[in-house]
């Protein structure tokens, strides 16, 4: 069983790797350097080519997660089999692989429309989840389970997470979109656009500000999650350390986004960015998932036996 999990922990992590990979084709401009699908060229090996080698190696990355999905979810079933928690999540995560592929092979034969590259960029970011539930449900199962004490504190918790996750999807589309659209560019400044608070009428420019308002607005939940995770403190012991990584991200991807605008876009900021938001939708994630695997502890041990349920 710790195989298993430990399986499912590096799934999680080669996730996280894929992510950061994608946004590196996307910053290079490689997202056509095979401009066929599943071949590169027409051939399986790519030519010497830069654009054509990062872009392969980008679905072989995705290819070899691929892989380590199945294999979680077969383990998952000879192992886990009569934990709900841990089969559903490791099963659903195969299929949600395959719409993943299905739209890469759409973004390439489209030529990358850009609300088609923020939808694979949110996706990724979804099997993240589910595979992240499928690893901490294993812990838990492994562990004994969370005890019905930290309940309360971990929903408490966990929901403001859930909250926090609504509002992170429209600020990871709206940036995946950016990136693809041109938009990213369009205000000259930080934290102005421009040097105004409001865009002016350009469609790119609004597109723009919007993603920064909604990153700003992101501030209200997190805030509301670490001032729990603070109050949770001497009850929920993981929720002190969500709450750390939150604020820490949170400060770090502000900081990274302001300077990559100030800069230009590089490579390598541009990467650093959309990596530390998959490591803040993991945080939260973990939040979320902690606090409702608690919340159905809680319900299980007041739910009444067969002794006890009325006649």
């Amino acid at each position: 069983m710790s195989a298993t999990r430990n399986l499912a922990f590096i799934t999680c992590a080669a996730t996280l790797i894929l992510i950061g990979v994608g946004v590196y084709v996307r910053a290079t401009g490689s997202g056509l350097g095979c401009p066929d699908w599943p071949t590169c060229h027409g051939g399986i090996v790519p030519p010497h080519e830069q654009e054509a080698l990062i872009e392969s190696t980008h679905r072989f990355v995705a290819a070899f997660v691929g892989i380590l999905v199945i294999a979680t979810a077969v383990l998952a079933w000879r192992h886990f089999r009569g934990v709900p928690a841990v089969l559903w999540p490791a099963i659903a995560a195969v299929p949600l692989v395959g719409i993943q592929g299905v739209i890469g092979a759409i973004t390439v034969w489209e030529e990358l429309p850009a609300e088609i590259v923020a939808t694979h960029l949110l996706l990724a970011m979804a099997i993240l989840t589910v595979m992240a539930a499928t690893a901490l449900a294993m812990f838990n199962e492994v562990r004994g389970g969370i005890p019905p004490a930290q309940s309360a504190a971990a929903w408490r918790v966990g929901q403001r997470a859930i909250v926090a996750l609504v509002l992170f999807a429209a600020v990871v589309w709206m940036g995946g979109y950016l990136g693809e659209s041109g938009g990213s560019t369009a205000c000259e400044g930080w934290p102005l656009c421009s040097g105004g608070v409001f865009p002016g009428a350009d469609d790119q420019q609004i597109t723009h500000m919007v993603h920064r308002y909604l990153a700003a607005l992101l501030l209200v939940p997190l805030a509301w999650l670490v001032v729990a995770a603070w109050q949770e403190r001497r009850a929920l012991r993981w929720g002190m350390h969500v709450g750390r990584t939150v604020a820490v991200v949170y400060a770090a991807q502000v900081a990274i986004g302001a300077l990559n605008v100030l800069y230009t876009f590089p490579d390598a900021l541009t990467v650093t960015h959309t990596v530390l938001a998959s490591l803040l939708w993991l945080a939260l994630s973990a939040a979320a998932l902690l606090g409702y695997s608690a919340q159905a502890v809680s319900r299980d041990s007041v739910s009444p036996t067969p002794t006890e349920a009325p006649a």
